[in-house]
């Protein structure tokens, strides 16, 4: 059976579940929202494939999303960072327009980057190079897989209180395939035809807002929304970006 609302899907970023998301996940679901997040296949604490990337996320996702979009649910679409990766090979071909071409009900009508990513050419890097990005500070790399060291907190987490960057470090999943930050799309970010809005994070210290404002450009949004938040504001401001969720999902949907 439809649901009135838009579902709205929360895909996480690098090294986080679902769980992370909680302070605005249930927030949302209080108001009626239906929403579906789905754990990431490239992320991990044991048995992460070394040759897992954003379309085996994609494929994760669609297993569950698909058959409510087939119900004839609108969905909404929230990436935060890496998670805008998956989010565009999960909205290629399912955007409400496309699907009634090929008389399916249903389909995604809108999407939400939080500091994501956007790609400027396809089978590029996100700096529109050839070659594969170089690792980050505070990422150590072994036989395939990314873990991160404790120097992370201080960017993931610049605008948490000691202790609940601590707390969240420490249930961060452990692995992440090295592959999943380097396979570059050949469907993206400014190709998306339904509204997408950017939540740039003005405290960001992983993506810096300069970086953000660029990738604003790049993927062509059609709405920038700014938040005094670092790169997490899922945890630090979650009751704004409730409201900028809840707001987008009228504007989309007609509510």
């Amino acid at each position: 059976m439809a649901h009135a609302k838009p579902i709205i899907v929360i895909i996480p970023g690098a090294f986080h579940r679902p769980s992370h998301y909680s302070d605005v996940i249930h927030p949302l679901e209080s108001l009626g929202y239906t929403v579906l997040s789905v754990p990431l296949v490239v992320c991990g604490d044991t048995n992460i494939s070394r040759d897992a990337t954003p379309s085996d996320d994609a494929k994760a996702l669609h297993a569950q999303l698909l058959p409510l979009l087939d119900a004839g649910n609108e969905a909404v679409i929230v990436a935060h960072s890496y998670g805008s990766m998956v989010a565009t090979a999960s909205i290629q071909g399912q955007t409400k327009a496309e699907r009634a071409a090929r008389n399916l009900a249903g389909g995604v009508v809108g999407a939400i980057w939080v500091a994501g990513f956007a790609f400027p050419a396809k089978g590029r890097n996100v700096q529109g190079g050839e070659g594969e990005m170089a690792l980050r500070e505070h990422r150590i790399l072994k036989d395939g897989l990314v873990s991160l060291t404790e120097g992370v907190k201080s960017q993931f987490y610049s605008d948490l209180a000691p202790d609940a960057a601590d707390a969240v470090f420490g249930s961060l999943c452990k692995f992440q395939s090295h592959k999943s930050m380097n396979t570059f799309p050949q469907f993206i970010e400014s190709e998306i035809t339904v509204p997408k809005m950017y939540l740039l994070c003005e405290r960001d210290q992983t993506l810096l807002p300069a970086f953000q404002e660029a990738m604003v450009q790049v993927g062509k949004f059609d709405k920038v929304v700014r938040l005094e938040s670092g790169h997490s504001p899922f945890l630090s401001v979650p009751g704004k970006v409730v409201e900028t969720i809840v707001g987008f999902c009228g504007e989309v949907s007609g509510l």
